[in-house]
């Protein structure tokens, strides 16, 4: 079975990167993690995703990340 890559799309205006960089080391045994900065967006790219958790990985890391960004 093929494992498609995820992208995510982070506004800068929102979003910190040091955020999204602790979430990425919270979901690192289920997933590998590419990230780049540009100017308006902070892209994760998802890949080598845990089969068990690949329907559902995208909502719950950008819940994750929402949740502490809540907390931050």
């Amino acid at each position: 079975m093929e494992r498609k890559n995820i992208v995510i799309n982070f506004n800068k205006k929102f979003y910190t990167g040091e955020v999204i960089k602790k979430a990425i080391q919270d979901y690192k045994r289920i997933a590998s993690f590419n990230i780049k900065f540009d100017k308006k967006e902070i892209k994760v790219e998802i890949k080598n995703i845990n089969l068990e958790f690949k329907d559902i990985i995208k909502e719950e890391f950008c819940n994750y990340v929402l949740g502490l960004m809540k907390n931050a």
